[in-house]
């Protein structure tokens, strides 16, 4: 048994420690139900204007396809070259259409969009709560002149039709109040710099209104179309793209997706361009030097004919061109050949190390180098690229450098191999060609000097249109080159806005609302360390509770007495339910002795009420003070006797019947008064004249309510508690550190106090109606029942209205 009550505050405790329960949740709300209704409110009211000043935000958005370079698009098939060569040396290559997703929100696009829909200067409506976007709309243009002036922000209002009022402008120095008159037209100097304003058709439709002007460098501009500008795949089994537009504004959302689609496709026209390009300048350079050769050959063979006094060099030569003419023809086929080949090995050479794409020369009658050649520049295109839009420094660039690098070494190597290739064939050509000429013995040296000059001008020549008809070929697909993409859906959404989000919104405020008062008053509580309801004493003890005596705002006397056999409200009640719940208990119990921790938790008040209310029974009860030190329960009777306690116990008065007074007028208890202080208090309670005392109230008693000193400021308690039958301990609310409920549960288990209950004074029940605990919500079936027809009748009257 004793096992039992030893474990019972472990198992008690272990409950307390356990984590917050729903009905602690319950009841934190039903208690403060109030002050949650008044947090949601408020905090909804901060939403509402929040979301007022809010302006509404519109999502437009725009689909394009990108295509194959030749091809009709559809499905999944573009980029499989470019990623196959990327592939075999060692890169991997992300899909085109992702690709194309991030160039779509580049910086380099957005900052381009800006600059071309002039979004540095943007002009907004103020209002009281919101501010609404002017763009198309606004009716006044300002210039600033200055462009290398921050960003900066001013208010300006409209007067008339020839004059506006500067009122506010901020940089960023900060906000700096203006309030200049200026005329429409004139160049004005501020503190965000030089501008002229100009007033539009609609000036005089807002004269009057505040008008906020934002002006933001080319790098902001830039940066907010990319903070409304949003690319991404429709699918994964298409290469259609979705772009989307989130603005305050319809038509600046719809004209940023149109201009963004304008210069998204000029970009991809620009890059295929460069190879076309680069192979014109190479053609040009290429003309121009072939040009001074050709001229040159012209010149020499025209000095040699003025020199020689040669006229018709065909009819000296007619034998010797019918029988050379094939060998002569292969021979300049193999030059021509060799001199292109030369030249881009030239080219190879000096660009070894340059970002340059290669010129493709129709000239090369190999279909190898000439693939190799098309894999370089289209993968320099892609590395130029994305090196636009990331750094040097990137993994994906320095990838695709070390490709380029091989990919040129390649090339090289095959240039070179087949160079030595026509070198070998034009010796053979040479050869047969001398073996001709060696039947020339007898032709004057000077007309074969002029063959051979002959020959030079013909291979130049030769050179010279070949040339010609390659560039006019890259001017052509110059002018036919478009863009690998097509507009599937131009700039499209619906009309209402998708935020601020308002529904979320309020949710999320009511939710706070709910929070914040919630975690006000579970922080309260836990900072609360005094005892706060009947659950910290039941959980902490295995002491029972007698009841709970409720708290009143105007606080209670030591002398008042709250009960009476007519009154039924929740004090009434609560005292009726001690004296039950004592009867339930220890029915046999007729000494009853009343002690507390500390002084000021109501033990006087409680034990002189709860005498009378044993006393409305009809039985015969006597309230004995036994505190004999400071006499509070004998002061606060009418008539001060000097006589009481301590005088039987000293043995000055031999009988009890002397010592009896009465409680005061309409009271149903006789009282005994403690007496004189004595010098020696302890002891004089110590003294056998105090059971025999008991032992005689017994017989004229049948309760002795005995109001003792409190428990732990002197051992006097303890002393007295030796003729109690029942001991009741007083803990009020809020007064007792409830950690201290331990060692009241100490003196309960080691029987300092004999058969020890608790009362519970000043609860705040009305707070814990819904709450844990017995006998809550006193008054409800007497108050609002018997003994109270007329407020029954009230609440009839008011709901028949």
């Amino acid at each position: 048994m004793e096992t039992t009550r030893n474990n019972a505050p472990r198992v008690r405790r272990a409950k307390r420690e356990e984590s917050l329960s729903l009905r602690d949740v319950i009841d934190t709300f039903l208690g403060n139900w109030y002050w949650f209704i008044f947090s949601v409110v408020v905090c909804c009211a901060i939403c509402y204007f929040y979301m007022a000043k809010k302006p509404d935000v519109y999502q437009r958005q725009a689909v394009l396809l990108v295509k194959e370079d030749g091809g009709s698009g559809g499905a999944r098939r573009s980029s499989m070259g470019m990623d196959a060569l990327m592939s075999l040396n060692g890169v991997m290559a992300g899909t085109s259409v992702k690709n194309e997703c991030y160039i779509l929100q580049s910086y380099q696009l957005c900052h381009e969009v800006a600059r071309q829909l002039g979004l540095e200067v943007n002009y907004s409506l103020v209002g009281r709560l919101r501010t609404t976007s002017l763009y198309g709309c606004s009716p006044i243009r300002v210039q600033f002149l200055d462009e290398d002036y921050p960003s900066a922000s001013l208010y300006i209002r409209p007067k008339n039709q020839r004059e506006y009022v500067i009122e506010t402008v901020t940089t960023r120095a900060g906000e700096a109040p203006l309030d200049k008159t200026c005329r429409y037209g004139e160049k004005v100097v501020t503190p965000a710099g030089s501008m002229v304003v100009t007033p539009e058709k609609t000036a005089a439709q807002l004269q009057g209104e505040k008008i906020l002007v934002e002006h933001l460098t080319q790098e902001a501009a830039g940066a907010m179309v990319c903070g409304m500008v949003s690319a991404a795949e429709v699918d994964k089994e298409s290469t259609l793209v979705r772009i989307v537009c989130t603005d305050t504004s319809v038509k600046r959302a719809d004209d940023i997706l149109s201009k963004l689609l304008d210069v998204y496709k000029q970009s991809i026209i620009d890059d295929k361009n460069q190879v076309a390009q680069s192979t014109s300048q190479f053609i040009d350079e290429r003309i121009r030097i072939i040009d001074k050769e050709l001229s040159g050959v012209e010149n020499e063979l025209a000095n040699f004919k003025e020199r020689n006094k040669i006229v018709d060099l065909q009819q000296s030569t007619q034998t010797y061109l019918s029988q050379s003419t094939a060998a002569r023809q292969r021979s300049i086929q193999l030059e021509v050949q060799l001199a292109s080949i030369q030249y881009l090995a030239d080219f190879l050479r000096d660009n070894s190390q340059g970002k340059t794409l290669i010129p493709t020369m129709g000239g090369i009658n190999d279909a190898g180098i000439q693939t190799q050649i098309a894999n370089y520049n289209q993968m320099m295109l892609q590395r130029n690229r994305l090196a636009a839009n990331s750094s040097e420094t990137a993994t994906t660039i320095q990838e695709l450098d070390a490709n380029l690098q091989q990919m040129h070494a390649t090339v090289m190597s095959s240039v070179q191999g087949f160079m030595a290739s026509l070198r070998v064939q034009l010796n053979q050509a040479r050869q047969e060609e001398n073996v001709l000429n060696g039947g020339l013995a007898s032709v004057p040296q000077k007309e074969r000097q002029a063959l051979d000059i002959t020959r030079q001008q013909a291979i130049k020549e030769t050179l010279y249109t070949y040339l010609l008809n390659k560039r006019e070929e890259t001017a052509l697909q110059l002018a036919i080159t478009e863009a690998n993409i097509r507009v599937v859906e131009h700039p499209f959404g619906s009309a209402k806005p998708v935020g601020p989000k308002r529904k979320p919104a309020f949710f999320i405020a009511v939710l706070l609302g709910l929070i914040f008062p919630f975690v006000y008053f579970r922080v309260k509580a836990m900072l609360n360390m005094g005892v706060r309801n009947r659950k910290d004493i039941e959980d902490a003890t295995t002491i029972p509770v007698l009841g709970e005596v409720p708290h009143r705002k105007d606080g209670f006397k030591d002398e008042e007495i709250v009960v009476g056999e007519q009154k039924t409200d929740s004090l009434s009640e609560a005292f009726r339910m001690i004296r039950f719940s004592l009867s339930f208990i220890n029915k046999d119990a007729r000494v009853l002795m009343f002690t507390s921790t500390m002084p000021g938790e109501g033990k006087t008040f409680i034990s002189r009420n709860f005498a009378e209310t044993l006393g409305l029974t009809g039985k015969r009860v006597l309230l004995m003070d036994t505190d004999i030190r400071k006499r509070t329960q004998s002061k606060l009777t009418s008539r001060r006797s000097k006589i009481g306690l301590t005088s039987y116990l000293s043995g000055n008065v031999d009988t009890a019947d002397c010592l009896i007074v009465s409680a005061g007028e309409g009271l149903h208890f006789d009282f005994l008064p403690a007496g004189i202080t004595p010098p020696n208090p302890a002891e004089l309670l110590m003294s056998t004249r105090l059971e025999q005392l008991i032992e005689e109230l017994k017989q004229n008693y049948d309760y002795i309510v005995v109001d003792n000193v409190p428990a732990q400021v002197v051992a006097d308690s303890g002393i007295v508690n030796r003729v109690a039958d029942t001991t009741i301990y007083v803990i009020r609310e809020g007064k007792v550190d409830r950690r201290y409920l331990s060692e009241i549960e100490r003196l309960h288990l080691e029987n300092k106090f004999r058969r020890m209950t608790i009362v519970l004074n000043d609860a705040h029940i009305e707070k814990k109606r819904y709450g844990y605990g017995y006998g809550y919500g006193y008054g409800y079936g007497y108050g609002y029942g018997y003994g109270n027809e007329e407020e029954q009748n009230k609440k009839k009257r008011r709901r028949k209205k």
